[in-house]
Parts: C-alpha cells; sequence; structure tokens
C-alpha cells in the first residue's frame, strides 16, 4: 500500500500537468499572433498573399478576387501602411456576436458563418494609428495564422 500512494500520487501530478498544457489553436495563440504581425509588417507581396485568406473581409468590405486582395495589398505598401508598433490587447475565439464589430449587415454576418476557420480567432491590436480588430485563422507555412480580414483603425477611448 505504501508503494501504490507515490504512484498514485505521481500519476495525479502527470494528469493535472497534461491538462494544463492544452494549448489554443494557432490562431489564438499570443506569439504566434504576434508574429503574423512582425510578417505583416516586413513581408513582400508574394508571402502577404499567401498569409491572407480569400475571400478577406476589410473593414465590412468583402475582398473576393485575388486580384483585388492583391491590388489591396500593394496600396497598402505603396502608402507605408503598417502595424506600427503593435501590442496586443485582447486574443479570444470568433464567436457569434464577433461579425457585429465589422459591421452590421447580412454580409458581413454571412462572411463570418461561412469563411472563418472553425478555430478562428479574434486580436485585438493596439498600434500607433489606432487599434484594430485582426481575424485570424488556420496556419500556413511557417507555422503563422491567416489574416482572413481586418477593421480599423479605431481611436481609442
Amino acid at each position: 500500500m505504501k508503494r501504490s500512494l507515490p504512484v498514485l500520487a505521481a500519476t495525479v501530478l502527470l494528469v493535472l500537468f497534461a491538462a494544463s498544457c492544452q494549448t489554443a489553436p494557432v490562431a489564438q495563440r499570443e506569439r504566434r499572433v504576434d508574429r503574423l504581425l512582425i510578417e505583416l509588417n516586413r513581408a513582400d507581396l508574394e508571402r502577404l498573399m499567401e498569409l491572407s485568406a480569400r475571400p478577406f473581409l476589410l473593414d465590412g468590405e468583402i475582398i473576393l478576387l485575388e486580384s483585388d486582395l492583391e491590388m489591396m495589398w500593394t496600396n497598402l505598401q505603396n502608402v507605408g501602411f503598417t502595424f506600427d508598433a503593435p501590442t496586443l490587447r485582447d486574443l479570444g475565439p470568433v464567436d457569434d456576436t464577433t461579425w457585429r464589430r465589422f459591421g452590421d449587415t447580412m454580409d458581413v454576418r454571412v462572411w463570418f458563418e461561412k469563411y472563418t476557420a472553425e478555430d478562428a480567432g479574434l486580436a485585438e491590436v493596439r498600434t500607433s494609428h489606432g487599434t484594430f480588430l485582426i481575424v485570424t485563422g488556420e496556419r500556413v507555412p511557417g507555422h503563422l495564422p491567416k489574416i482572413f480580414g481586418f477593421t480599423g483603425p479605431r481611436e481609442d477611448a
């Protein structure tokens, strides 16, 4: 009986440790989203396209065509846009009400229902330009989440 007590205690500790190590999906991991933001700030057009899901949601507007998404990233790069000095303020799963934060329209609601990944995350990111909401999802090569869309910038209250 004395020998089984240490074995039981070790088993309980192992089970508790394993339960505490459950990880969030890549799209909801702070370190991965931080790395995605760095990559978005540095990437060339080809990599930006690889990191982007389609259809893409930009401030409540749905970008369907690859050529339009490519034009969006090209234009943003041409004006020097970055997620400058990003600080992740909040990160969690996309839920049934997230769509309203992007636009209270049927198109946005359907986009969230149909196109976001099952493990999609919503990141609230503070930058020097204001706060962005960024939808992330399934991973791309390099173990980063994809960017499905973003709002912003919004002025902080």
